[in-house]
């Protein structure tokens, strides 16, 4: 499994480790089944990190509250997972049409764990080489439904450079009209300051964040989105009380951290 594919483990350890609070975040029972030894290895480095740890649970909740409402609306709602990792929602959620793309070794592994067919909802896998493949192909199925598409991108955008990422909205843009996107962006400044730790970790597993942005949200509306929506990461987990901060503290000499890493929705506008 290559160095960042491994970071999929670190967001299910902690998925994990929240199922087992007495007041979850995200309670997902199932993330554990994914944890074997060679998982729990990869976690161990991270395990400590308290306010990373809560801010990836944070992200989650807030992902699931969207998808919630979404499927709610239309309980057939089609929704693509790009870099799906050990995601569990169409175990978790009720609804939904569900399409998730990742390395062929996750997809393989997950299939051995969790197989697609014993998903209370629709749900199909599909392996792809990210470094050799195009993405295209891989969303026919998808446009040829003709139906409105929520695509998610967890934990994705920090891995790309801005190349990678205009590159794969151009292909989200161009193969699924009006579709929505649901990300987290993270700003330059906030991985400098509150981030180095974490690439430090990432880093002796071999990988590392891409150059990243200064304004990441104004970079996504440049390539044909309109902005619907934005949720504060760190917001969340201090509002859980995961994150032990004053309010009066985190909304004013701690904007920094409330505001440069966030989740976002945005719409597709038409080409």
């Amino acid at each position: 499994m290559d160095p960042i594919a491994k970071t999929a483990y670190y967001c299910c350890g902690v998925r994990m480790l929240d199922a087992h609070e007495k007041s979850p975040v995200c309670g997902d029972h199932y993330a554990e089944l994914f944890m074997d030894a060679d998982a729990r290895a990869v976690f161990q480095r991270f395990e400590s990190f308290r306010g990373p740890n809560a801010a990836n649970a944070a992200r989650h909740r807030i992902i699931d509250d969207i998808l919630r409402e979404r499927i709610a609306a239309r309980p057939n709602q089609p929704i693509l997972l790009l870099g799906a990792g050990f995601d569990t929602r169409a175990f978790r959620l009720g609804g939904g049409d569900w399409f998730e793309i990742d390395t062929p070794a996750i997809v393989a592994h997950k299939e051995h764990i969790l197989p697609a067919r014993s998903a209370p909802n629709k749900l199909t896998r599909m392996g792809m080489d990210f470094g050799q493949e195009k993405l295209e192909p891989k969303l026919e199925t998808l446009a040829a439904q003709g139906n409105p598409v929520v695509v998610v991108m967890e934990g994705v955008s920090m891995y790309l450079t801005p190349e990678q990422l205009r590159a794969t909205l151009a292909t989200l843009v161009g193969s699924l009209p009006g579709h929505t996107l649901v990300c987290d962006l993270m700003s330059a400044a906030f991985a400098r300051r509150y981030g180095w730790r974490m690439r430090q970790r990432i880093r002796e597993l071999g990988g590392n964040f891409a150059p990243l942005l200064d304004e990441p949200a104004d970079f996504v509306i440049a390539q044909g989105y309109r902005e619907r929506g934005r949720h504060s990461i760190s917001g969340r987990a201090v509002e859980h009380g995961s994150v032990p901060l004053p309010r009066w503290l985190f909304n004013s000499l701690l904007k920094s951290l409330r505001d440069g890493y966030q989740l976002y929705v945005f719409e597709s506008l038409p080409e």
